[in-house]
C-alpha cells in the first residue's frame, strides 16, 4: 500500500468521527480528527486513486467547505459563532463580535491587563448544534454528519487589544436582541507626556563629590 501524505490544518474543529468525501475518481479525502494533541489538530489525508483530476482545484489545506462557495466567502476565515472585527479613533476600540444562536441573555464580558495589552474575555453559551429541533408540531432530527454550527454548551473567547486598558475605564457592551452582533466599546488608555521639575541647589559642603574635576 502506499504511503499516505498527512497534511495539518488546525483550523478545522471537527467531530471525533472520520468523514470521507469522494471527488469523482481523482481523490479521496478523508477528514479526521485527532485527539493525541491538546490543540485539537485535524489531519487531511489524502489519498491518491488516479493520477488524473477531473475538472477540480482542490486545495487540500484549505477547509472542506471552502468548495461550497464562491464570491468574498473564498476569502473569509476565522470562526462562525463570536468571530469578531475591530475598529478604533483615537479614544476607543469598538470590537464587533457575531453571535447567532447564541443565549445572549448569558453572555458574560470581563476585562484584564497584561504587562503590555488589555484582553476582553467573552463567555458564552451555544444553543446550536442540538440533537432535535421542534418546529410547531413537529420535531427534527440533526443528521448532518459534520455540522458546521457550534456545538452546544459553554465557551471562552478572549480577544487581545493592541493597548492596556485604563483602570478606571467605562467599558459598554449593548447588542439588539436574539441574532444580533455584539458591540464593546474599550476606552483606550491615554498616555500624556509629563514634565516633572527637578529642584536645582547648592551642594552641602560636608558631602563628597567624587566627581569633581582635580
Amino acid at each position: 500500500m502506499p504511503s499516505v501524505p498527512t497534511l495539518s490544518y488546525s483550523g478545522l474543529n471537527l467531530s471525533a468521527q472520520a468523514t470521507s468525501h469522494m471527488y469523482g475518481d481523482g481523490m479521496d479525502l478523508l477528514l479526521v480528527s485527532s485527539k493525541r494533541r491538546k490543540d485539537d489538530d485535524c489531519y487531511l489525508l489524502v489519498i491518491p486513486l488516479s493520477d488524473r483530476i477531473p475538472d477540480m482545484e482542490i486545495h487540500p489545506s484549505e477547509p472542506h467547505w471552502l468548495n461550497d462557495f464562491s464570491g468574498v466567502m473564498k476569502n473569509v476565515y476565522g470562526p462562525v459563532t463570536a468571530a469578531k472585527a475591530i475598529y478604533e479613533d483615537e479614544a476607543s476600540y469598538l470590537i464587533i463580535i457575531s453571535l447567532p444562536f447564541v443565549d445572549l441573555e448569558r453572555v458574560k464580558v470581563s476585562w484584564r491587563n497584561t504587562l503590555t495589552h488589555g484582553v476582553i474575555k467573552l463567555s458564552c453559551v451555544s444553543t446550536s448544534g442540538m440533537q432535535f429541533i421542534k418546529r410547531h408540531d413537529r420535531t427534527f432530527k440533526l443528521t448532518d454528519p459534520a455540522p458546521e454550527h457550534c456545538p452546544p454548551g459553554e465557551f471562552v473567547r478572549e480577544i487581545p487589544l493592541s493597548t492596556r486598558i485604563p483602570e478606571d475605564a467605562n467599558i459598554e457592551a449593548y447588542h439588539d436582541g436574539p441574532g444580533s452582533v455584539l458591540e464593546i466599546v474599550v476606552p483606550k488608555l491615554q498616555i500624556m507626556p509629563e514634565e516633572h521639575e527637578i529642584r536645582v541647589c547648592l551642594r552641602p559642603k560636608h558631602v563628597r563629590n567624587d566627581l569633581m574635576l582635580t
